[in-house]
């Protein structure tokens, strides 16, 4: 059954075995995809469907140096040449949205990004910077009722320029401590609104943006 095809929502696998998302911090300093990127998913393509490493949907969660975005025409025309190459060897490939929130430094951001995340609760430890090295995780500003909805637009926005850059489909990072989870997390959102309290509170950031997402580009995509 593993070789053989496998039909997930509207895609056509040639089998069922899947890639997972792994960083590979392959990118330029903002954050384009660079050639070998293409080079390692199409070497990676006999997989019935690849799920891309954690791309940011926006300036603000890009967390890490030379991660990719999603967010503007380089990075799109840049990805097309990665599912091309992916679709031409027969494969399918999915774009996994990663908002890192709290989990950034400063330095790692595009000018004028901001660390944004559900409380203004530091992160706890270190993170490798291009510029110092391994330094303290950046404070972030807690996010406005406003900037929530951005984001969530945000989301969706990165979700049609996937679509646009060839991707069969998206997947929502909401696991390791990044903006989703850190939403769901206790510890990491202390909001008395409707984003924060109950479980049923602290779940609608990622159901917000699941649902926003797929009524974008379709929920078998999602």
């Amino acid at each position: 059954m593993l070789f053989s095809p496998y039909k997930l929502g509207s895609i056509e696998l040639k089998n069922a075995v899947v890639m997972a998302p792994m960083t590979k911090n392959r990118s330029s300093r903002d954050n384009v995809p660079q050639a070998m990127v293409a080079t390692y998913y199409s070497q990676r393509a006999n997989a019935g469907l690849i799920i891309s490493e954690g791309t940011s949907p926006s300036p603000n969660g890009v967390g890490y140096p030379r991660i990719p975005g999603i967010y503007n025409d380089a990075q799109i025309a840049a990805w097309k040449t990665v599912t091309d190459a992916v679709h031409e060897k027969g494969g399918k490939i999915l774009l996994q949205l990663m908002h890192t929130g709290r989990v950034s430094h400063q330095s790692c951001l595009p000018e004028g990004a901001v660390i944004l995340a559900p409380s203004a609760i530091q992160m706890k430890g270190k993170i490798y910077t291009d510029d110092a090295g391994m330094v303290d995780y950046s404070a972030p500003k807690e996010m406005s009722l406003a900037e929530i909805h951005s984001t969530i637009a945000e989301y969706v926005k990165a979700s049609k320029n996937a679509i646009a850059a060839g991707f069969d489909g998206i997947e929502l990072h909401g696991a390791n401590g990044y903006l989703i989870e850190q939403f769901i997390a206790p510890m990491s959102n202390q909001r008395t609104d409707e984003y924060g309290g109950s479980i049923e509170n602290r779940c609608r950031f990622a159901l917000e943006v699941a649902k926003a997402t797929s009524e974008a580009i379709g929920a078998d995509r999602v």
